[in-house]
């Protein structure tokens, strides 16, 4: 890319404020509406900002820059081949180049209008007055050299140039001015005549050498243009405009090697403005990314912006610098099931989450920095910067994609390691679906047996065990490769990040705009966040944790199967001989009976009111019972009931049942002995109704 102002190194006249035709109010207010309205996060805007008030500044104060010109991209006649350009030598004389003057003179000036013509007339019958002499003709060319820079009417710059080479033809500045208003505007092949010329009177100007280079390269002749751009650098090594124009011409010849090396010649020197080297360095990256030698020529193109970028006090203290962020510290599990089972994962991806939340507030933050607009002091104008804004975009380019390149490769050796492990899951899981068939047949086939079904478990254990003990024991050392290159990857971005910072520091020192310092500080925190995030990716990433099953980790608990042993000997307690319930004793007392069995005595009396009250030995309990009754007997047969509420108590004097019961009892037998049968039912409390029980006594009558 070739860039429009280039300054003549030559000494030029000084203009009047006057010439502006705008007064120095109309000027102020017309900076602070550009500065007002113009996007400054937009390079070009910013670059064209900056050049219409650097402008409307020197109108305002008095005095004029260097006259500048440069190429125009729209006027190169290129072919798809390089070309080779003869001038005769008639052609590079005095005569000719006041002919190509008088021809572009006449035309220019019938197309003036009246007010510009008018103000023409005036300078130019006042440089006649001054006798043409080497002042009044630099004025002359001079003006028509800005008006053709910041004017919009060509011709007016036309008739001022032309008219000087006219007037005092020998002047070398004339002719240039004049052979660069032709390269520009109207032939490229037209210029090299008449800066051919120039060369002639003075050989030993590299502006000139490099004008007559830039229309032969514009022309195609390439051999030519480099041989031109050469001696004017051997004339002056750090001419800066020759280095971006021979920048031009390896980009053209895809030479990237020598283009980024004339490409940061140009830079070190001033050659040009921001917008123009950051193109150019944009189009030089592209290049390399894209070119057919891969990777090789990727990795020479950023190891020499980083050699150009790195001069010998780039290390060196410096008072201004940007506040680091540091890497963070990542802590390593030893074992993959702590990873996923023992909640490292989820640690981890809240880590992330809350950088990521960090990461947006940043981003937000920094668009709005990026909005603001500068705040200068009235009749100023925002300094450029172009040197360290071009470094620091470099180095933060080139920074920024050494770590990608560091993710990328680590993201390759991490996916080459999910591979082998999808890979042996996918063989486990298949084999192991096999034999889990094969134990669910064998399983159905046992029917309710116990000791066939666990024979199948453990012979599908025999499988499983050493499969699943196998399979985890990759996994782990997957995991640990995975560790061991997460590890080394992070120390790499970390000595990324803490390049970037020494690299960045200072050209960030450099820069005394606060507007512009606050601009690449947050540019390079940005690059210095994502150097950070890519350490993140590589961390938070979902590993396959082991398997599990019942059968254990010791699998020679099932090499053998289980031998059946002898029918276990059932435990009793030895127990008494039950008291029978339904034969008692009984002893009559008139109204009154005592009644006996293997483990109670009973004693209680009937006559219209009923009680007794009884023992029980083996419960260790006593019952009370009082209700009603009756006793009666004639001769052979005797009968008697009783119905009451009853208790029952233990030694411990608690209270064991509460309930009502019935007796009803005959007897048969001559005199005293008697045989009889009874029977009696209860309700109780604590266990409610119980069936009639029937029961059979032999007793006699006391005398």
């Amino acid at each position: 890319m070739r860039y429009l102002l280039m300054v003549l190194m030559l000494s030029v006249s000084v203009l009047m404020n006057g010439q502006s035709g705008q007064s120095p109010e109309q000027i102020r207010q017309r900076m602070a509406e550009i500065r007002r309205t113009t996007n400054w996060d937009d390079p070009a805007a910013a670059a064209k900002a900056n050049a219409e008030i650097k402008k409307l500044a020197t109108q305002l104060g008095g005095s004029q820059p260097p006259v500048s010109f440069g190429s125009s991209q729209a006027k190169k006649e290129e072919s798809s081949k390089p070309v080779t350009i003869s001038v005769k030598s008639s052609e590079i004389s005095k005569e000719n180049v006041i002919a190509i003057a008088e021809r572009y003179f006449n035309r220019s000036y019938k197309a003036l209008d009246a007010v510009s013509k008018a103000q023409f007339d005036l300078d130019l019958k006042t440089a006649n007055e001054g006798g043409f002499k080497l002042d009044e003709v630099r004025t002359l060319t001079t003006t028509g050299g800005l008006k053709l820079t910041f004017g919009t009417d060509h011709d007016i710059a036309c008739v001022y140039l032309a008219s000087a080479v006219r007037a005092l033809p020998n002047d070398t500045l004339s002719v240039n001015n004049f052979g660069a208003y032709l390269r520009n505007i109207d032939s490229v092949a037209m210029s090299l005549p008449v800066l051919l010329y120039a060369n002639q009177l003075f050989s030993q100007s590299p502006l000139v050498l490099t004008q007559i280079g830039n229309s032969y390269f514009e022309l195609n002749d390439m051999v030519k243009a480099e041989s031109y751009y050469k001696q004017a650098l051997k004339i002056n090594p750090d001419f800066s405009q020759a280095h971006t124009s021979l920048c031009d011409l390896y980009i053209k010849q895809n030479r990237l090697q020598d283009a980024i090396l004339e490409l940061f010649a140009g830079v070190k020197g001033m050659g040009a403005s921001y917008s123009q080297l950051s193109n150019n360095f944009a189009y030089l990256q592209s290049q390399a990314e894209n070119s057919p030698g891969g990777e090789s020529e990727k990795e020479k193109f950023w190891n020499e912006t980083r050699n150009q970028m790195n001069p010998p006090d780039a290390l060196a203290p410096l008072e201004r610098s940007v506040e680091r962020v540091k890497m963070p510290t990542f802590p390593n599990c030893t074992m993959v099931a702590d990873w996923n089972e023992g909640g490292a994962y989820s640690a981890a991806v809240q880590a992330f989450t809350r950088y990521h939340s960090l990461m947006k507030e940043f981003v937000d933050e920094m668009l709005e920095v990026h909005m603001e607009v500068p705040d200068l002091p009235p009749n100023t104008a925002l300094r450029d910067y172009p040197n360290e804004r071009f470094a620091l975009d470099c180095l933060t380019e080139y920074f920024f994609n050494e770590s990608k390149d560091e993710a990328d490769d680590f993201s390759e050796v991490e996916e080459s390691i999910r591979e082998e492990i999808s890979e042996e899951a996918d063989a486990y899981f298949e084999t192991r679906e096999a034999y889990t068939n094969e134990m669910v047949k064998c399983a159905e086939g046992c029917g309710s047996e116990s000791r066939c079904i666990e024979e199948c478990h453990r012979v599908y254990c025999t499988k499983e065990c050493p499969a699943a003990n196998i399979f985890n024991k990759k996994l782990q050392s997957h995991w640990d490769d995975y560790i061991n290159e997460f590890n080394e990857t992070v120390d790499r971005q970390k000595e990324i990040l803490d390049d970037m910072y020494e690299f960045t520091a200072q050209w960030y020192s450099k820069i005394e705009s606060p507007y512009w310092s606050r601009i690449y500080a947050y540019e390079i925190q940005r690059v210095a966040l994502t150097i950070i995030g890519n350490a993140y990716a590589a961390y938070v990433i979902p590993f396959m944790g082991p398997v599990h099953n019942d059968c254990g980790a010791d699998c020679s608990v099932y090499a053998n199967p289980a031998s059946y042993p002898p029918e276990e000997v059932k435990k009793t307690t030895p127990q008494a001989m039950p008291c029978p319930d339904i034969v008692k004793g009984k002893i009559s007392f008139g109204p009154c009976d005592l009644g006996l069995d293997c483990e109670s005595i009973e004693f209680g009396c009937a006559a219209g009111v009923a009680a007794s009250l009884k023992r029980n030995f083996v419960k260790k309990t006593t019952t009370g019972f009082v209700g009603v009754g009756a006793k009666t007997g004639a001769g052979f047969i005797g009968a008697g009931f009783k119905a009451g509420l009853e208790v029952t108590v233990t030694d411990n004097n608690e209270v064991k049942d509460v309930g009502a019961k019935f007796d009803a009892s005959a007897s048969f037998g001559p005199g005293v002995t008697k045989a009889g049968v009874s029977t009696s039912g209860s309700y109780s409390l604590m266990t409610g109704l119980s069936s009639a029980k029937t029961g059979f006594s032999v007793g006699g009558k006391a005398k």
